[in-house]
């Protein structure tokens, strides 16, 4: 027995430290697999701290677990995280791994769970993280036979759990926006029964719901309690116990919802299940607040209805919707008037699913706010064409409503009425409209705030919308004597508007407005007005004749005024101002007498007219037109370039270390298309990129997206221009330019500095010290930043150079490689005079006609191009003294000479200069000089046989012979010959003479074919 106790013991004991042990023997290997599947089946990112695995925790029960599990999203939506959960926890019933077909998952727990799911205007959604699937072979299997028959498999769960969820869905395509907060939910079932029960708890903190830009649903508190019977394999489900909840307000459910291939059928009832008026009221925005739950109220509430039917792409269930309120009252605590006689009757029908047989029925709206009250009846049939029929009577004291409602640092007076009558149908398609009635006035109004405390008193208006026809062409609206005083500065205004087929309007305004007074009372997000406007304008008109541009029939009057103007936008990185500015108007335009302001850092004073700004201002795409005198002391452009702007996407990303610059990222300077602007500017500063420019005086014509510069004139780097041509943003992403520039006088140094054009064409120019004149034209495209596409330039003109050089020439590689090469004395300076130098640039190439220069003492002529990529072909032709030339050369030399030469004479050389501009590669053609040689070799030759000849003929004493031997040495005319002799030593003569041309090419060609074997002969060698 002892013996026996011992062996059971020390099972008991292996078996324990098995279960201890096994999971750490296998955990690398299972998370090696699980990263390994991860990686094969997810596009995305997958990141976890640790994994778990233990047979211990919760034993029989396997645990396996992984800490701060993470997914974050690659392109389109890189670095952003779909979901990441702090603690995500699986058990697993040990027994069914092993021995069943059927996987009981015991438990699944997610603590504080992020999900961020985004779906993009084109559909792309961030959820879609699968790898694609290579489905290019297909395998077609033989019906397993009975005793094949695969085995059934499958996964029960019996309980899961979330903690503190975060959840937001936002779908640009459809407009929808859910974020829930706070997310706590739980639930069990077992999905291995074929009829189960599904228990679920769940809370939500807040709620929000945003659909194409309004807010249904705003800090809701929901709680959902229910219990639902689920049967036919998931597609039937039976509400059994279930209680809904929004803030207050509680729903219970009953009935089914089924769900087949391709529809859903559905009988579901519901009612409140708490009858008074308080949980309904909890529902209003607002309300649901600290202190709601010490809000006095009384009255019953009942709300009840139904969907039943089937639902599917074209058609829709019945439904029905029953609101009744009775009696009810509510008070805020601490405030002496209640809200009381609440009286609603709400019908919401349909009896066939079609939506133009709905049915909305405001039966009964009765309630008083103290001693005002309100009544509205509204009946609404069929939702396609609107037939209506509604009444609406208010009386409110605006002093008695706030303080029923008061809202802290608000006060508000006046006696508002209104009276609206609507009957009849509205169709969007046969332009109908309800007969109106309606009439509104305000009395003695006052209103003052808190963050302004100089109110607005003595308002007052009354005003009427009268349609007796329901034609939209008799409408007629009439605004008469809207007043208001502000800060001892009165306001009037009076509309007549008619005709919604042709709007006919007359409209007066006089009076001052404080923008920054009226900007405190109503505040504009994101951007604030200051200054003083004064206006006194009338106007009437037909939109018919604004349309087709019958101005002359829309007479506008008027004068207006602006001091101290100041506008600011968050959008906008500068500050727009009018110090003073005075207008008169006419229906052909306005005259601007006066402009003082400044945009950002640029002032402008302003003269001049605009025309078609009523139909700039209201018609479709009309051109304003204008011409205007512009001076100031400063332009910086730089301010109205386009900013690229980031699109923040509204989800979280994984943090990156921040990336600063020097410069900031601009862009192009659009010419808007609707405006046709003559401008003479006459301005001391313009700034543009990094160049300042002065004196700048010229016009520019604005017109169809295109600025038109005639004889623009400035001073810039030292130099004068004088600029014609225009500057094209049609197509804003490829924006053009083509001018004429007349540039005198200019730094050659500066020029390379400042122009990218020069940079890449011209990086010489960096070492040359002068001044140049050019007359060039230039055409091609704009970068984002203003800049000169270089690879788009087309150009060519004339440059002069009067006197420039290049003294410190060891730093220039080009240079010292020829200066070497020729044997010139260390630091030779190149000097230009007089140069004058034709250019072109083409397909990326600046290509130069010959032009002189001098390297050290020597007269050199150069012609060739720079590419784009500093790449060089250029020839130069120079004088060098034979002694530079080598010692092979002058041997040549003494050959020709006949053993006598001079150092210091001059012979002609060709080098080729080629590679880059930081790696020249030069080469020297000595040909030149061999043939210069040559050539007075064999002059001498000559004079010295002429010579010999001289002194022959002093000893020949027959006249014809010494003729003869003259005539061939060339000293005297050729004797006379008869004809029978005068033949044969013709040939002879024609025999002896050889083509110098013939004896080169001969040369050349052996010279080639030398070169040819000399070529196979080292290739045999090696």
């Amino acid at each position: 027995m002892k013996k026996f106790l011992i062996i059971f013991a020390s099972v008991i004991a292996l078996i324990f430290v098995a279960l201890i042990l096994i999971p750490v023997f296998f955990k690398d290997d299972i998370k090696a697999v699980l990263e390994e599947e991860i990686a094969k089946s997810v596009n995305a990112e997958v990141v976890f701290d640790d994994f778990s695995l233990s047979l211990i925790s919760n034993f029989p029960n396997v645990t396996a677990g992984v800490s701060n599990l993470g997914i974050i999203n690659r392109e389109p939506f890189s670095g952003e995280i779909l979901f990441a959960v702090e603690e995500f926890e699986v058990e697993v019933d040990l027994s069914s791994l092993i021995f069943g077909n059927q996987i009981a998952i015991n438990g699944v727990f997610l603590r504080h769970p992020e999900v961020f799911i985004k779906v993009m205007e084109e559909g792309t959604a961030n959820y879609d993280i699968s790898v694609p699937v290579d489905d290019t072979v297909t395998v077609v299997a033989e019906e397993p036979t009975a005793e094949e028959a695969p085995a059934e498999f499958s996964i029960g769960i019996d309980h899961w759990e979330i903690t503190q969820g975060h959840v937001v869905y936002h779908d640009f395509s459809t407009g929808t926006f859910v974020e829930i907060k706070g997310l706590e939910h739980s639930g069990g079932g077992d999905f291995t029964q074929d009829l189960f029960d599904l228990a679920t708890y769940t809370k939500i903190d807040t709620f929000d719901l945003d659909l194409g830009g309004v807010p249904y649903m705003t800090d809701r508190m929901l709680e959902v309690d229910m219990v639902l019977e689920i049967s036919n394999q998931y597609q039937h489900f039976t509400f059994k116990e279930n209680t809904v909840k929004v803030n207050d307000f509680a729903l219970g459910f009953d009935g089914f919802f089924a769900m087949a291939d391709d529809a859903f059928d559905m009988d579901i009832t519901f009612a409140s299940k708490d009858n008074s008026f308080k949980s309904l009221l909890s529902l209003v925005p607002g309300v649901f607040t600290e202190g709601f739950e010490n809000i006095k109220t009384e009255g019953n509430l009942s709300f009840a209805g139904f969907v039943k039917g089937k639902m599917d792409s074209l058609t829709l269930p019945a439904y029905q919707v029953n609101l009744e309120v009775e009696n009810a009252m509510f008070q805020y605590p601490e405030l002496p008037t209640p809200v009381n006689d609440i009286n609603i009757a709400m019908l919401v029908d349909n009896k066939d699913g079609v939506i133009e047989n709905t049915l909305i029925d405001v039966k009964k709206c009765h309630l008083n706010f103290g001693q005002n009250p309100i009544d509205a009846r509204i009946l609404i049939e069929n939702l396609s064409n609107y037939k209506m029929n509604a009444d609406v009577n208010a009386k409110l004291n605006l002093a008695e409503l706030t303080s029923m409602f008061p809202m802290e640092g608000l006060t508000m007076r006046g006696i508002f009425d209104l009276e609206l009558n609507a009957n009849g149908v509205y169709d969007s398609v046969r332009n109908i409209i309800p007969a109106i009635d309606a009439k509104m006035s305000l009395v003695d109004g006052y209103v003052k705030t808190a963050e302004f405390p100089i109110p607005l008193e003595d308002m007052h208006f009354t005003a009427m919308a009268e349609n007796k026809s329901g034609k939209m062409a008799e409408t007629r609206v009439v605004v008469d004597d809207f007043n208001m005083v502000m800060d001892n500065e009165r306001f009037n205004a009076n509309l007549i508007f008619e005709d919604l087929n042709d709007y006919t309007w007359d409209l007066t305004v006089n009076g001052g407005i404080d923008l920054e007074k009226i900007t405190q009372i109503f505040p504009l997000e994101g951007m604030s007005l200051s200054g003083k406007i004064k206006a006194n304008i009338k106007t009437k008109g037909k939109m018919s004749d604004l349309d087709a541009e019958r101005y002359d029939k829309l007479p506008t009057s008027g004068t207006l005024t602006a001091n101290d103007f100041k506008y600011q936008d968050a959008s906008l990185p500068y500050d727009v101002t009018i110090r003073n500015a005075q207008a008169t108007f006419d229906p052909k335009g306005i005259n601007l007498n006066a402009y003082q302001g400044s945009v950002g850092k640029s002032d402008m004073n302003l003269q001049g007219k605009i025309s078609n700004y009523i139909g700039y201002l209201f018609g479709d795409n009309q051109t304003l037109k204008g011409t205007l005198s512009y001076s100031g002391k400063l332009l910086d452009l730089n301010e109205f370039m386009e900013e690229e702007e980031s699109v923040d996407s509204g989800q979280p990303a994984i943090e990156t270390p921040e990336t600063t610059g020097e410069g900031e990222e601009t862009g192009v300077i659009p010419i808007p298309e609707n405006i046709d602007f003559v401008l003479d500017a006459n301005i001391n500063t313009v700034k543009l990129t990094n160049l300042t420019m002065v004196n700048t005086v010229g016009k520019i014509v604005a017109r169809n997206g295109i600025a038109n510069i005639n004889g623009l004139k400035f001073g810039l780097l030292g130099g004068q221009f004088t600029v014609n041509g225009n500057y094209d943003t049609r197509d804003i992403d490829h924006p053009t330019y083509d001018l004429d520039l007349d540039i005198q006088n200019m730094s050659i140094q500066q020029s390379f500095t400042s122009f990218s054009m020069v940079q890449g064409y011209a990086p010489i120019a960096q070492f040359i010290n002068g001044d140049f004149s050019t007359d060039f034209k230039v055409s091609g495209e704009l970068d984002d930043e203003m800049m000169p596409d270089l690879a788009t330039v087309n150009a060519g003109g004339l440059l002069k150079i009067a006197q420039a050089a290049i003294k410190d020439t060891e730093k220039v590689k080009l240079v010292s490689g020829i200066a070497s090469l020729a044997n010139l004395d260390k630091g030779s300076a190149v000097t230009f005079k007089d140069v004058l130098m034709s250019a072109t640039i083409k397909d990326g190439r600046m290509s130069t006609d010959p032009f002189d220069i001098k390297i050290g003492d020597y007269k050199t002529t150069v012609a060739g191009s720079t590419g784009l990529d500093q790449s060089l072909g250029y020839d130069l032709d120079m004088l060098i003294p034979a002694g530079n030339l080598g010692k092979e050369f002058n041997q040549f030399v003494s050959q020709y000479a006949g053993g006598s030469s001079d150092s210091n004479d001059l012979f002609p050389v060709k080098l080729k200069v080629g590679g880059t501009f930081n790696n020249p590669k030069v080469q020297m053609d000595l040909s030149p000089a061999r043939e210069q040689l040559k050539a007075a070799a064999t002059t001498k030759a000559k004079e010295e046989a002429g010579k010999q000849a001289q002194e022959l003929l002093k000893n020949v004493k027959d006249d014809k012979t010494r003729q003869l031997i003259g005539s061939l040495l060339g000293t005297e005319p050729a004797p006379e010959a008869t004809p029978e002799s005068s033949a044969q030593p013709a040939a002879d003569t024609t025999k002896a003479e050889k083509d110098p041309a013939e004896d080169l090419q001969k040369k050349a060609e052996e010279k080639a074919k030398e070169a040819i074997q000399n070529l196979f002969k080292r290739k045999k060698k090696n």
